[in-house]
């Protein structure tokens, strides 16, 4: 929850822009086996309409489909679940003021229905033709009841055309707003992907009835298949979901119930995204009910009880059920689905096993529970894939597979690996992603990466594996980019005894893609920047002592240079060592000097273990300076304390003011002040290390001295110099600081959408970070002297997003200028310097590969690109004026 206290000495600088704590997406879970849920004790659940039209729908007709939305909800009878209509919200929404109904700070009292009449929220959230039809879900939650305490819906007028598809989207929007998931029963048989009532490829129960005809796809469906097919009205899975999470008294009493696991091929290993589905043999596309395994819990791994689990409530007394697992093909759920890990199958009673020749995936043993009563143990353990089978990775899927021994990544070990059809394998999680990125590749799970790219083996070649006693090997044989061009040839070796990972390359006719080894988000300081693998390692053997990743991404028009090529990754399996510990209270906090960062690893900070940690670092500050502390980097939920290192007292403290879930504070000191930074994670508000989560975080500490300017977003502002600054053959008494990542002299610039073309078009120019910053979300500080000038860009996102940039601007009397670079977003930018005024085009300079000093008269430029990557981190650029 985004908490923001401030007190004594120091004075908040920025509001936090932060997420709410609890958003979004449906099942949200409080923690593991307990969903957050509404208090329907009282009068039930509140919502409050939008004053505006909707689409097709006048206002009044608008709030009546609403509530009529939600009493379709209500009126199930084995449920608690009510509502009940507030006041109108205070304006009526639109594209000028949605944002704090859509991102509120703080809650609000107000669970708001947006009416998007024009469709131009969803046009700039989602772009113009999206399809997207309206979202909702809970919005703010009390996370020591678990309770949800406010919600919100959007609604996407211009995609409805008339009162009954309103309603139908109502109704599923309205079952996320109680925290209901996506469902899959029936409905995916209609997509025309090959789905079938049974274990694909057996129809065992024959096609389903037609929508238009009988109601008989599930409301929660992810997909609208339009007016008449019945999506206002729920289905059994619709109102055993409903039920479940906020039964009436005697529903559990007067139903059956099923419940089981989901294991990998070694009957031991649990495994959660996995749809099952229980179909009653005698009625089996009524009364039929599904759930994903490891719904109730957002975590994955095995010390989770609730890993790999489901259960299926409101079934009928006695019925005989056949229950079976089920490939989630399309849509996107709270639960993140996986490819199965071997065919799709029944439940098979006592011959349930990995062993398709004792355990046909064909043939179920019926299943049945009494009223009030579970058949319980009814587990599905999948049948292995044998070496040399094709993998069903298709395109863009992935698959599951057991290893023959524990292989270790970055000092977790590992008994499974995730095959994915994009050229890559993935430890501890899948990955379906087809447009690889320097971002995702550092930010995701444990990756190895032959070719990283949109491949498509569903149009043609094969991928296999192999294994025996001490390697186990993947291998992609001629498999065409998407949708069907040319032939990849590759494979990735996992080896025991020494722990090494080898890619060995055939013919290649890809020409983008990313290849290496990356530790992941978990460990990764997401600022490492990709180098040349030809030429990294010694005889062709990459040493990946002390680097926590080693890559190269290539891009269209770039040469693919590994066909016919052998890379083997050494020294990666053991674990990095905090460098800062033991630094658990103020009296052990370690002495740092700002400006301060630990994005390396030989600067490797983590709270670890869960539970157990609380890292505390101490640095003077002075009366007037300006301080930026923030966790820049990480993947868990932290939150940043500091306090008086003298006396012990906390003078501020921010959860979610950061990047998602990270933390930041903007402060200036009044007063001369010894400190201490603390970083712990959420809810750990007392600062013992009782958080819930942890890992690797960057911090950065940060001070800086002069005047805060009064920049916007998308604005400009003259400065006036104390000094003639001469740049580009003239000389300028006022500078002017542009909103959106750069200073021009002799006329201000707030173009927020960077190009070369305007670059050169333009007045003359230093560009750090040209795109479209948002300076209200930041503060850019004026440090004057009579013989330089320092402009520093703090903690300044791009437009509605919270990854921030850091940046200085250097100028002084000699005519030299310079950039230094603290953390940026790694985003799109256009990066350099110019004379403007119609220069021409010296074509791109990489920054990143030349000497950090470069002349500064004429044009010089890089130019980053949506999927690009700004590789400029921590690193200064020096322009002599000559």
């Amino acid at each position: 929850m985004k908490t923001s206290t401030i007190r004594l000495a120091l004075v908040l600088l920025v509001a936090a822009a932060a997420a709410p704590a609890f958003a979004g997406g449906p099942l949200a879970n409080c923690d593991s086996g307990q969903p957050f849920l509404w208090d329907v004790s009282g009068p039930g659940i509140p919502f409050n309409p939008d004053q505006g039209d909707l689409g097709p729908l006048t206002h009044a007709a608008a709030v009546a489909a609403v509530a009529d939305s939600f009493n379709r909800w209500a009126l199930v009878p084995t449920s608690t679940a009510t509502y009940f209509q507030g006041a109108e919200l205070p304006v009526d929404v639109d594209i000028t003021n949605f944002e704090p109904y859509l991102d509120a700070p703080a809650p609000d009292g107000l669970s708001a229905i947006v009416f998007d009449d024009t469709g131009e929220i969803f046009d700039l959230l989602f772009g113009p033709g999206s399809g997207i039809l309206g979202f909702a879900g809970p919005e703010w939650g009390d996370v020591t009841t678990c309770t949800i305490t406010e919600g919100l819906s959007f609604l996407n007028g211009p995609a409805f055309d008339d009162l009954t598809a309103a309603t139908d989207v109502m109704v599923h929007e309205f079952g996320h707003y109680s925290n209901l998931a996506h469902t899959i029963v029936n409905g995916q048989q209609f997509l025309g992907l090959g789905d079938t009532s049974g274990p694909t490829p057996n129809n065992t129960f024959g096609n389903p009835p037609n929508p238009l005809a009988f109601e008989v796809i599930e409301t929660m469906y992810p997909f609208y298949f339009g007016p008449g097919t019945g999506t206002q009205n729920l289905n059994r899975d619709d109102v055993s979901m409903i039920s479940t999470l906020y039964p009436e008294a005697t529903f559990f009493t007067t139903t059956a119930s099923i419940a089981g696991t989901i294991f990998l091929p070694d009957g031991a290993t649990r495994l959660s995204g996995v749809n099952v589905i229980a179909r009653n043999t005698a009625d089996p596309f009524f009364d039929a009910v599904s759930a994903v395994s490891g719904d109730f819990t957002d975590f994955t791994d095995q010390g989770d009880p609730v890993t790999g689990t489901y259960r299926l409530n409101g079934l009928t007394p006695g019925a005989s059920y056949a229950v079976y697992v089920d490939q989630i093909l399309a849509g996107g759920f709270s639960t993140t689905p996986v490819a199965l890990p071997g065919p799709e199958e029944f439940h098979n009673g006592a011959a349930e096993s990995s062993d398709a020749s004792t355990d046909d995936p064909s043939v179920f043993t019926a299943v049945s529970a009494a009223a009030g009563g579970a058949a319980t143990g009814v587990n599905v353990i999948f049948n292995t894939f044998a070496p040399g089978d094709p993998l069903p990775v298709g395109d863009d899927d992935f698959v599951q597979l057991p290893l023959p021994f524990a292989f270790k990544m970055c000092g977790q070990e590992y008994n499974a690996v995730y095959v994915n059809a994009n050229g890559s394998l993935t430890f501890g999680a899948g990955s379906t992603d087809f447009s690889e990125s320097i971002v995702e590749f550092l930010g995701g799970p444990p990756r190895i990466a032959g070719v990283w790219d949109d491949l498509n083996s569903a149009a043609g070649g094969i991928v296999t594996f192999d294994r025996t006693a001490n390697t186990f090997t993947v291998r992609w044989e001629d498999v065409p980019e998407f949708v069907n061009t040319g032939a990849n040839t590759f494979s990735i070796t996992l080896k025991r005894s020494s722990n090494q990972a080898e890619i060995e390359y055939g013919d290649l006719t890809v020409v983008d893609g990313l290849a290496g080894l990356s530790c992941g988000g978990a460990i990764t300081s997401g600022f490492e920047n990709e180098e040349n693998l030809r030429t990294h390692g010694h005889r062709r053997t990459i040493n990946m002592n002390n680097d926590t990743a080693a890559f190269e991404i290539f891009t269209a028009g770039e040469t693919n240079d590994l066909a016919g090529y052998e890379l083997t990754f050494s020294n990666f399996k053991n674990g990095f060592r905090d460098e800062f510990e033991p630094n658990d209270d103020i009296a052990h906090a370690r002495r740092i000097s700002p400006p301060f960062s630990n994005e390396s690893v030989r600067s490797f900070s983590t709270v670890s273990p869960v539970g157990g940690d609380v890292d505390y670092f101490r640095f003077r500050v002075k009366a007037g300076d300006i301080l930026a502390l923030e966790t820049v980097r990480g993947a868990f939920d932290s939150l940043i304390g500091v306090f008086d290192a003298d006396t012990g007292d906390l003078l501020a403290f921010d959860d979610d003011g950061g990047n998602g879930l990270l933390s930041r504070l903007l402060l200036q000191a009044n007063v001369d002040l010894n400190l201490a930074v603390a970083v712990t994670a959420y809810p750990d508000f007392d600062f013992n290390g009782a958080g819930e989560s942890g890992g690797r975080y960057v911090l950065v500490a940060n001070t800086y001295r002069g005047d805060i300017l009064p920049v916007g977003d998308d604005t400009t502002t003259e400065l006036p110099l104390n000094f003639p600054f001469r740049y580009q053959g003239a000389t300028y008494n006022s500078v002017f600081v542009n909103s959106n990542g750069n200073v021009t002299f002799g006329a201000g610039n707030t173009d927020f959408s960077e190009s070369v073309p305007e670059l050169l078009a333009g007045p003359p120019r230093i560009a750090p970070l040209w795109d479209d910053l948002d300076g209200t979300q930041g503060i850019v500080v004026a440090e004057h002297s009579s013989h330089q000038l320092n402009l520093h860009f703090i903690s300044v996102p791009e437009f509605f997003a919270t990854s921030p940039n850091y940046f200085t601007v250097h100028l002084d009397v000699l005519g030299l200028s310079g950039i230094f670079y603290g953390a940026t977003s790694r985003s799109d930018a256009l990066v350099g310097v110019t004379e403007g005024g119609g220069a021409a085009d010296p074509g791109e300079t990489d920054f990143s590969a030349r000497f950090p000093i470069l002349s500064g008269r004429g044009t010089t430029y890089e130019q980053f690109n949506l999927g690009d990557t700004v590789d400029l981190s921590f690193r200064s650029l020096l322009f002599l004026p000559f």
